[in-house]
């Protein structure tokens, strides 16, 4: 495996245990949603701009945040 492939693992991990509904610190979001972020999010740069930190964990939490409260705002019209 190369580093990428190890550190995207690593990184998704990271923002599974941050932010899964099941058990996460902050549990906000299933697991399907956040993996379909966090591949938003590492499609929307190149890789060595990306340090797999919380920084980047933070960024993927505010693009799920942006998608939820438009779901939500959708909803009550």
């Amino acid at each position: 495996m190369n580093k990428y492939a190890i550190k995207i693992n690593e990184f998704q991990e990271y923002v599974l245990e941050s932010y899964n509904n099941v058990d996460g610190i902050y549990p906000i979001a299933t697991k399907e949603f956040i993996i379909q972020h966090i591949n938003f999010y590492l499609e929307s740069l190149p890789l060595s701009q990306i340090c797999f930190d919380s920084l980047d964990r933070e960024r993927i939490r505010l693009q799920m945040e942006k998608e939820m409260d438009a779901y939500d705002s959708a909803r009550l019209l």
